[in-house]
């Protein structure tokens, strides 16, 4: 049974690899891209889906036609806005791995259904998966980094289809159409009612054990879903992790006590929309016990390649916390992932990107957005929190520069490396408390073997010599030796760490070229601050040229990255006009742009016909840097997909995106005039005409990013209340792109 279960394997790695998909080397790991042709569900607008579908019709549901429009443009809207948020991929190996799965899991019961399914991977680290009316399953990479086998994979794809095949997203409108307020509708549209659930649950084992898995792995699989907010994998955090003959972490730096897990399976779910997982259980359970027969298999695609699609979802979980400044659970990931990855490059730069984001939210005080308060701890991961919050900003610092510079050092040519050992060296150089002049041209090792011998010998002499032979000094001397920390203090282990950074020449050079200008700027700043107003705006111009300041230019070339639109009515968002504004936006950006003679790439929905799957990725990528940006402002963040970035640089040959939202809204009130002229309508005939109704609100925002720099350039907030069309807005553009300057 053994060779049998080998031989099938073999056979589906071979058939895996004649399908053209070659395997990531997770030593040099690249960030997971869209393959192949574009898939319709990307380009298609969404107002044309939405006349596609209601002249199609409804699968199902006793809905009115205008619940009907409401329904799709919830549906449609909300679905084309995950699409297109940088998030999503298709035709990768992840995506290609669970249709395949799900192909087994429907091939007795319902083999034409596959036709009418599309599977795409979101880059999250929420552990979910859902299912669309429109036939669209996603499934997260934080779901499939959860997961023990293909198996339970397969359960929960079971789960999922069944939504589909039931109509549960159309059915779950009509009974939340009482509720006030389409907006409330709309947004609870994915939220299945506890019947839907446990309803997608019986059906889901029916195709599950049809496929002939083993039935030994479904109830496994809500315990996947019930502690799927903590890591991966639950492994003790050895306190000597950091350790290195530089340096020499204090074990009262960790935590004594271990922190309980408190996820349970009988929760009060009374209030919400799923059932605990007790009663999934409970329901499995009768539902397992009404199949005589069941299959043995765990895998059906090989053990091996799931292994392989799980480590691709993991390391993708790495990308996405640094994205989201999560850095200390990035860090904890990449322990787990060392163990069997330990000379991978890309988990040695992102623990260097994780160290510079620490100690950049340490020193901007906001250590509490990127570590967990002490009451929120859970698991083994509470240790790396735990030890990360109770650092000393000198201490964070110390600690990021020498594990920076370790990992740089056995990849000195790596670009991105050397970007962020730069970045870190900016960043201690600008830190108030930390002066290399304290730091020990000795390490911890070192120091203390000297601190020994020195109280050895003085111990032993005061011994040897009568006490009152001694004079005072040389009584101060000994008891001195115990306590001084110039001498040896264990609690500021950092001080012994840059040994060999307090001799090396290049480091020297770059921290002190940093520490210099930043004097210079200080000292600049104070004498300009004694300045009257008068002598302050003559030395303002010689000031700026002093201090290095950039001469500025007109924005003349940038990426255009998917420019937005929102039109307001008295219901909340108008879809229909939101869509002919962006379109009208767009025109009007690109049609100024013409005129000054500006080169404008457009990277957007509207395009990816056209651009297809490379301009697709590259859109994506300039998303996340944007989302980067955000979730780190209070940060000079360098971004985690940097290598990329300069990929897209070299391409389009700018490092400017532009990123634009327009929002509209009208809401007609009377004009002051046009009241006047309603009381005394004699008075028409003296005035010039006056509009009797106002209500135009329009706001523009404009952002340009430098993608080498990691930086805003400028930014444009306009607001004006004339009636929106395409003349208007141009005259708006023009007046922006003749005054948007940035960095030359």
């Amino acid at each position: 049974m053994r060779l049998r279960v080998h031989i099938f394997n073999l056979i589906v790695s071979l058939l895996f690899i004649s399908k053209g998909y070659a395997q990531q080397d997770f030593n040099n790991y690249k960030t997971l891209r869209s393959v192949g042709e574009i898939p319709k569900d990307f380009f298609y607008s969404t107002s044309d889906k939405i006349t596609e579908q209601i002249q199609t019709g409804l699968k199902k549901g006793n809905l009115t036609k205008s619940q009907e429009k409401i329904f799709l443009q919830g549906i449609y809207y909300g679905i084309d806005e995950l699409l297109h948020s940088g998030m999503v991929i298709y035709g990768d190996e992840i995506s290609t791995y669970v249709s395949e799965v799900a192909e087994k899991v429907l091939k007795e019961k319902h083999p034409d259904l596959k036709a009418k399914l599309r599977f795409y991977t979101i880059k999250s680290n929420e552990s979910n998966a859902l299912s669309t009316d429109q036939g669209i399953v996603f499934v997260t990479t934080g779901l499939i980094a959860q997961l023990a086998n293909e198996a339970q994979l397969a359960f929960v794809l079971g789960h999922e289809i069944s939504h589909y095949t039931e109509n549960h997203v159309i059915e779950t409108f009509e009974y939340k159409n009482h509720l006030k307020g389409h907006g409330d509708r709309i947004r609870q549209l994915s939220i299945y009612s506890k019947d839907k659930e446990l309803e997608a649950d019986k059906l889901g084992v029916a195709l599950y054990n049809s496929a002939g898995y083993s039935k030994s792995e479904m109830l496994p699989t809500f315990d996947v879903l019930m502690y799927s907010y903590l890591p991966f994998d639950e492994i003790e955090f050895p306190k000597n992790y950091f350790n290195s003959p530089y340096i020499y972490i204090p074990e009262n730096l960790f935590p004594i006590k271990k922190y309980d897990i408190k996820a349970v399976e009988d929760y009060d779910d009374s209030r919400s929309s799923h059932p605990n997982i007790k009663n999934r259980k409970a329901q499995v359970t009768k539902e397992i016990e009404k199949f005589e027969k069941w299959g043995d298999a765990v895998y059906l695609l090989g053990k091996d390649r799931f292994e392989y699609i799980r480590n691709l979802s993991r390391f993708e979980s790495i990308r996405t916390d640094i994205l989201d400044a999560q850095y200390a659970d990035a860090m904890y990931s990449i322990f787990l992932l060392e163990k069997e990855f330990p000379n991978s490059l890309y988990l040695k730069r992102m623990k260097a990107h994780s160290w510079l984001g620490l100690a950049q939210y340490k020193n901007a005080g906001s250590i509490n957005e990127t570590v967990d308060r002490s009451s929120e701890l859970e698991g083994e991961i509470a240790a790396m929190h735990y030890f990360i919050k109770k650092l000393k900003n000198e201490a964070t610092s110390t600690l990021a520069l020498r594990e920076i510079e370790d990992i740089r050092l056995t990849m000195k040519e790596d670009n991105e490396m050397n970007a962020i050992w730069d970045r870190m060296i900016k960043l201690v150089s600008e830190e108030k408390n930390f002066d290399l002049k304290k730091y020990s041209d000795k390490t911890f090792e070192e120091a203390s073997l000297s601190f020994q011998k020195s109280i050895v010998k003085d111990t032993t002499a005061a011994t040897v010599t009568n006490d009152e032979k001694l004079n005072k000094y040389e009584r101060i001397k000994i008891k001195k030796n115990n306590t001084d920390p110039a001498v040896f203090d264990s609690s500021k282990f950092y001080y012994y760490a840059l040994t060999d950074l307090l001799k090396d020449e290049e480091f020297n050079k770059r921290y002190n070229a940093y520490k210099d200008s930043l004097h210079k700027i200080e000292k600049e700043e104070e004498e300009f601050d004694k300045l009257s107003f008068s002598d302050k705006m003559k030395a303002e111009k010689a000031m700026e040229d002093s201090l290095g300041i950039e001469p500025l230019k007109l924005l003349k070339s940038f990426i255009l990255v998917e420019p937005s639109a929102v039109s307001y009515s008295k219901g909340g968002i108008n879809y229909e006009a939101s869509d002919k504004l962006e379109k009208k936006y767009g025109q009007a950006i690109n049609s100024i742009g013409k005129d000054l003679e500006m080169s404008i790439y457009n990277i957007n929905s509207d395009q990816l016909e056209k651009i297809g799957t490379l301009g697709f990725n590259e859109r994506s990528v300039l998303t996340c840097f944007l989302s980067q940006m955000t979730h780190n402002e209070k940060v000079d963040i360098l971004p985690v997909d940097y290598e990329y970035l300069r990929e897209i640089e070299a391409n389009y040959g700018t490092s400017k995106v532009v990123f634009t939202i327009i929002e509209h809204s009208y809401r007609p009130r009377f004009s002051k005039g046009a009241i006047l002229l309603l009381l005394y309508p004699p008075a028409l005939f003296g005035y010039l005409p006056i509009p009797f109704m106002r209500g135009n609100r329009t706001e523009l925002n404009l952002i340009v990013l430098d993608s080498q720099k990691a930086k805003i350039d400028n930014g444009v907030s306009y607001y004006f209340r004339e009636p929106l069309n395409l003349h208007i807005l141009k005259a708006r553009m023009y007046d922006i792109f003749q005054n948007l300057e940035i960095a030359k």
